[in-house]
Protein backbone atom coordinates (compact mmCIF):
# COMPACT_ATOMS: atom_id res chain seq x y z
CA UNK A 1 0.00 0.00 0.00
CA UNK A 2 2.77 2.23 0.27
CA UNK A 3 4.00 2.23 -2.90
CA UNK A 4 0.64 3.28 -4.45
CA UNK A 5 0.41 5.89 -2.18
CA UNK A 6 3.82 7.17 -3.02
CA UNK A 7 3.08 7.24 -6.87
CA UNK A 8 -0.42 8.89 -5.74
CA UNK A 9 1.96 11.92 -3.63
CA UNK A 10 4.43 12.17 -6.74
CA UNK A 11 1.25 12.89 -9.40
CA UNK A 12 -0.55 15.08 -7.13
CA UNK A 13 2.33 17.47 -6.76
CA UNK A 14 3.40 16.92 -10.47
CA UNK A 15 0.39 18.22 -10.90
CA UNK A 16 0.21 20.93 -9.02
CA UNK A 17 3.34 22.14 -10.07
CA UNK A 18 2.28 22.42 -13.38
CA UNK A 19 -0.54 24.51 -12.56
CA UNK A 20 1.89 27.10 -11.06
CA UNK A 21 4.03 27.51 -13.87
CA UNK A 22 1.40 29.21 -15.92
CA UNK A 23 0.26 31.66 -13.25
CA UNK A 24 3.50 33.98 -14.62
CA UNK A 25 2.40 33.73 -17.87
CA UNK A 26 -1.32 34.59 -17.06
CA UNK A 27 -0.18 37.74 -14.95
CA UNK A 28 2.01 39.13 -18.02
CA UNK A 29 -0.60 38.73 -20.63
CA UNK A 30 -2.78 41.01 -18.01
CA UNK A 31 0.43 43.53 -17.40
CA UNK A 32 0.63 43.57 -21.11
CA UNK A 33 -2.79 44.34 -21.95
CA UNK A 34 -2.97 47.33 -19.68
CA UNK A 35 -0.43 49.16 -21.80
CA UNK A 36 -3.16 50.09 -24.00
CA UNK A 37 -5.17 53.34 -24.43
CA UNK A 38 -6.21 53.24 -20.41
CA UNK A 39 -6.00 54.98 -17.68
CA UNK A 40 -3.03 53.40 -14.89
CA UNK A 41 -1.96 55.86 -12.27
CA UNK A 42 1.75 53.71 -11.99
CA UNK A 43 2.36 55.04 -15.51
CA UNK A 44 5.96 56.86 -16.01
CA UNK A 45 4.78 60.88 -16.26
CA UNK A 46 6.44 63.34 -18.67
CA UNK A 47 8.17 65.83 -17.44
CA UNK A 48 4.96 68.31 -17.34
CA UNK A 49 3.23 66.35 -14.94
CA UNK A 50 0.94 64.25 -17.62
CA UNK A 51 0.88 60.46 -17.28
CA UNK A 52 2.22 58.66 -20.03
CA UNK A 53 -0.12 56.73 -22.48
CA UNK A 54 1.97 53.83 -23.35
CA UNK A 55 5.90 53.30 -24.33
CA UNK A 56 6.08 50.59 -26.36
CA UNK A 57 7.00 51.38 -30.30
CA UNK A 58 4.10 52.31 -32.52
CA UNK A 59 5.06 49.35 -35.16
CA UNK A 60 3.61 46.85 -32.77
CA UNK A 61 0.66 45.24 -32.76
CA UNK A 62 -1.63 43.77 -29.83
CA UNK A 63 -4.93 42.25 -30.29
CA UNK A 64 -5.55 43.64 -33.58
CA UNK A 65 -5.09 47.22 -32.55
CA UNK A 66 -2.08 49.41 -33.08
CA UNK A 67 -0.50 50.85 -30.44
CA UNK A 68 0.42 54.56 -30.53
CA UNK A 69 3.58 54.57 -28.84
CA UNK A 70 6.90 56.74 -28.05
CA UNK A 71 8.90 56.60 -31.37
CA UNK A 72 12.53 57.84 -31.47
CA UNK A 73 13.44 60.16 -34.16
CA UNK A 74 16.18 61.93 -35.81
CA UNK A 75 18.23 63.94 -33.33
CA UNK A 76 17.06 62.30 -30.57
CA UNK A 77 13.49 63.34 -30.51
CA UNK A 78 10.49 61.82 -29.63
CA UNK A 79 6.95 61.44 -29.92
CA UNK A 80 4.63 60.86 -26.89
CA UNK A 81 1.25 60.67 -25.65
CA UNK A 82 0.42 62.14 -21.93
CA UNK A 83 -2.66 61.60 -20.49
CA UNK A 84 -4.88 63.39 -17.81
CA UNK A 85 -8.40 62.70 -16.54
CA UNK A 86 -10.15 64.73 -19.07
CA UNK A 87 -7.49 64.98 -21.88
CA UNK A 88 -5.09 63.32 -24.55
CA UNK A 89 -2.03 65.06 -25.62
CA UNK A 90 0.19 64.24 -28.55
CA UNK A 91 3.72 65.96 -28.04
CA UNK A 92 7.30 66.08 -29.45
CA UNK A 93 9.83 65.55 -26.66
CA UNK A 94 13.74 66.38 -26.93
CA UNK A 95 15.04 65.68 -23.32
CA UNK A 96 12.75 67.47 -20.74
CA UNK A 97 11.63 69.98 -23.16
CA UNK A 98 8.10 69.22 -24.35
CA UNK A 99 6.26 70.55 -27.94
CA UNK A 100 2.47 70.08 -27.46
CA UNK A 101 1.54 68.62 -31.32
CA UNK A 102 -2.08 68.56 -30.68
CA UNK A 103 -4.76 67.43 -27.95
CA UNK A 104 -7.96 65.82 -27.67
CA UNK A 105 -10.59 64.65 -25.54
CA UNK A 106 -10.23 61.67 -23.75
CA UNK A 107 -13.22 60.07 -25.02
CA UNK A 108 -11.89 60.64 -28.84
CA UNK A 109 -9.70 58.22 -30.57
CA UNK A 110 -5.95 59.17 -29.96
CA UNK A 111 -5.20 58.30 -33.52
CA UNK A 112 -7.01 61.69 -34.40
CA UNK A 113 -4.25 63.44 -32.66
CA UNK A 114 -1.78 61.70 -35.40
CA UNK A 115 1.11 59.09 -35.67
CA UNK A 116 4.19 58.92 -36.53
CA UNK A 117 4.17 58.83 -40.17
CA UNK A 118 7.61 59.71 -41.58
CA UNK A 119 11.04 61.00 -40.18
CA UNK A 120 13.28 63.68 -41.86
CA UNK A 121 16.27 65.27 -40.60
CA UNK A 122 14.62 69.06 -39.27
CA UNK A 123 11.20 67.55 -39.19
CA UNK A 124 8.40 64.67 -39.11
CA UNK A 125 5.35 63.98 -40.53
CA UNK A 126 2.11 62.80 -39.35
CA UNK A 127 -0.83 61.00 -40.44
CA UNK A 128 -4.23 61.87 -38.96
CA UNK A 129 -7.26 59.09 -39.07
CA UNK A 130 -10.46 60.73 -39.09
CA UNK A 131 -12.57 58.05 -38.92
CA UNK A 132 -15.54 56.78 -39.92
CA UNK A 133 -14.59 56.10 -43.66
CA UNK A 134 -13.07 59.65 -44.15
CA UNK A 135 -9.72 60.15 -45.90
CA UNK A 136 -6.29 60.57 -43.36
CA UNK A 137 -4.77 63.71 -43.60
CA UNK A 138 -1.58 64.85 -42.94
CA UNK A 139 0.84 67.31 -41.34
CA UNK A 140 4.11 68.57 -40.67
CA UNK A 141 6.19 69.72 -37.76
CA UNK A 142 9.41 71.23 -37.46
CA UNK A 143 11.38 69.71 -34.36
CA UNK A 144 13.45 72.57 -32.91
CA UNK A 145 9.98 74.55 -32.56
CA UNK A 146 6.94 71.75 -32.35
CA UNK A 147 5.14 74.21 -35.23
CA UNK A 148 3.13 72.82 -38.33
CA UNK A 149 4.99 74.25 -41.01
CA UNK A 150 1.85 74.33 -43.32
CA UNK A 151 0.09 76.72 -40.69
CA UNK A 152 -1.37 76.41 -37.42
CA UNK A 153 -3.82 73.16 -37.78
CA UNK A 154 -3.75 73.21 -41.55
CA UNK A 155 -3.96 69.24 -42.79
CA UNK A 156 -2.82 67.82 -46.20
CA UNK A 157 -4.70 65.77 -48.17
CA UNK A 158 -1.93 64.22 -50.07
CA UNK A 159 2.10 64.63 -50.41
CA UNK A 160 3.92 63.71 -53.15
CA UNK A 161 8.08 63.87 -53.96
CA UNK A 162 8.68 65.05 -57.13
CA UNK A 163 12.88 63.49 -57.41
CA UNK A 164 14.19 64.13 -53.75
CA UNK A 165 11.40 67.18 -52.94
CA UNK A 166 8.51 66.43 -50.83
CA UNK A 167 5.16 68.46 -52.16
CA UNK A 168 2.33 68.71 -49.44
CA UNK A 169 -1.12 69.54 -51.41
CA UNK A 170 -4.01 71.24 -49.21
CA UNK A 171 -7.01 73.40 -49.59
CA UNK A 172 -7.72 75.79 -46.93
CA UNK A 173 -11.75 76.65 -45.64
CA UNK A 174 -13.03 79.80 -44.75
CA UNK A 175 -16.35 79.55 -42.27
CA UNK A 176 -16.50 75.65 -42.94
CA UNK A 177 -16.54 75.79 -46.48
CA UNK A 178 -14.04 74.98 -48.73
CA UNK A 179 -12.45 77.96 -51.14
CA UNK A 180 -12.11 77.67 -54.50
CA UNK A 181 -8.38 77.65 -54.32
CA UNK A 182 -5.40 74.31 -53.38
CA UNK A 183 -1.88 75.20 -52.47
CA UNK A 184 0.82 72.90 -53.80
CA UNK A 185 3.37 73.25 -50.96
CA UNK A 186 6.99 72.82 -51.44
CA UNK A 187 8.64 71.61 -47.97
CA UNK A 188 11.81 72.58 -49.03
CA UNK A 189 11.38 75.59 -50.42
CA UNK A 190 8.58 76.62 -48.87
CA UNK A 191 7.41 78.30 -51.78
CA UNK A 192 3.82 77.99 -52.03
CA UNK A 193 1.75 77.54 -55.59
CA UNK A 194 -2.27 77.97 -55.75
CA UNK A 195 -4.31 76.61 -58.04
CA UNK A 196 -8.15 76.76 -58.76
CA UNK A 197 -10.32 74.03 -57.70
CA UNK A 198 -13.26 72.77 -60.16
CA UNK A 199 -17.12 74.08 -59.87
CA UNK A 200 -19.73 72.16 -57.56
CA UNK A 201 -17.18 70.38 -56.08
CA UNK A 202 -18.93 68.22 -53.14
CA UNK A 203 -18.34 68.72 -49.42
CA UNK A 204 -16.74 65.54 -49.04
CA UNK A 205 -14.12 65.41 -51.30
CA UNK A 206 -11.42 63.63 -51.58
CA UNK A 207 -8.60 65.24 -53.06
CA UNK A 208 -4.90 63.48 -53.95
CA UNK A 209 -1.83 64.28 -56.42
CA UNK A 210 -2.42 61.94 -59.22
CA UNK A 211 1.05 62.96 -60.92
CA UNK A 212 3.45 65.85 -60.01
CA UNK A 213 6.45 66.72 -63.10
CA UNK A 214 8.24 70.03 -63.22
CA UNK A 215 5.88 71.26 -65.48
CA UNK A 216 2.22 70.33 -64.63
CA UNK A 217 0.11 68.90 -61.60
CA UNK A 218 -2.37 66.44 -62.24
CA UNK A 219 -5.35 66.31 -59.38
CA UNK A 220 -8.07 63.80 -58.72
CA UNK A 221 -11.35 64.20 -57.10
CA UNK A 222 -13.64 61.52 -55.41
CA UNK A 223 -16.35 62.36 -52.84
CA UNK A 224 -16.98 59.55 -50.11
CA UNK A 225 -19.98 60.42 -49.09
CA UNK A 226 -23.26 60.72 -50.70
CA UNK A 227 -23.57 60.23 -54.73
CA UNK A 228 -20.38 59.41 -56.59
CA UNK A 229 -18.31 61.64 -57.65
CA UNK A 230 -14.94 61.30 -59.89
CA UNK A 231 -12.82 63.98 -61.82
CA UNK A 232 -9.30 64.19 -62.90
CA UNK A 233 -7.95 67.69 -63.70
CA UNK A 234 -4.02 68.53 -65.02
CA UNK A 235 -3.03 72.45 -64.35
CA UNK A 236 0.38 73.20 -65.80
CA UNK A 237 3.03 74.78 -63.32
Amino acid sequence: MIRPLVILTTFILLFSCGRLEKKPEQSKAVQTTKQIDILEPDHDTLPNGKRLLDNMDSGMVHYYKEVVGSDTLKGGYITCYGIDDSTKYFYLRHGDTLHLINQGSILASTWGLGTFEKDFPTFFMTQIDNGNGCPSSYQIFDKKTGKNILGDKVEADSYKYLQDTLFMLYDTWDDHKRTNTITLFNVTTKKKEFYELPDNLPDFCDIQIGKLSKKSLTLTFESYVGDTFELTKTYSR
